[in-house]
């Protein structure tokens, strides 16, 4: 009898784990902010949003086409860090897909001396892992030269 009461414990609660919605409202709603944050992080050199936001095993594609890491990413960000343009990210769409996400959209970034600009169009693809939701792809693509 103790034996059946386990199993059914354990069943139950491995199909409690199981059935976890994810609340794609918030996830959305995150999403969309930290989109905001990475420019601003990317512009600021904050390498503490760079580290939330962006997974252990992220890999990105440059605007010139390179790959590039997470480590690589916080290390260029430090070193280029400029506070000179003032990033705007603007027509974001978010999709899901069960525990995937695709985030698409613009971004501006324009030089406070003079306000001249440069737009590029981007792609993030997140994945929810350990309750949280991090960026393990991303690619971008100027608009404008």
């Amino acid at each position: 009898m103790k034996n059946s009461v386990f199993l059914f414990l354990i069943s139950a609660q491995f199909l409690y784990s199981c059935s976890q919605k994810i609340d794609y409202e918030a996830a959305n709603a995150y999403i969309l902010k930290s989109a905001q944050e990475w420019a601003g992080a990317i512009n600021e050199g904050d390498s503490l949003v760079i580290d939330r936001i962006v997974a252990d095993d992220f890999v990105g594609v440059s605007l010139r086409g390179d790959l590039y890491d997470k480590q690589t990413l916080i290390r260029e960000s430090k070193m280029k860090a400029n506070r000179y343009y003032k990033p705007k990210v603007f027509n974001v769409t978010i999709r899901f897909y069960g525990e995937a996400a695709v985030a698409q959209g613009n971004e501006t970034w324009t030089k406070k001396a003079d306000s001249t600009s440069t737009t590029n169009i981007w792609t993030d693809t997140w994945i929810y892992r350990d309750k949280k939701w991090q960026i393990v792809a991303a690619q971008d693509l100027k608009l404008n030269p």
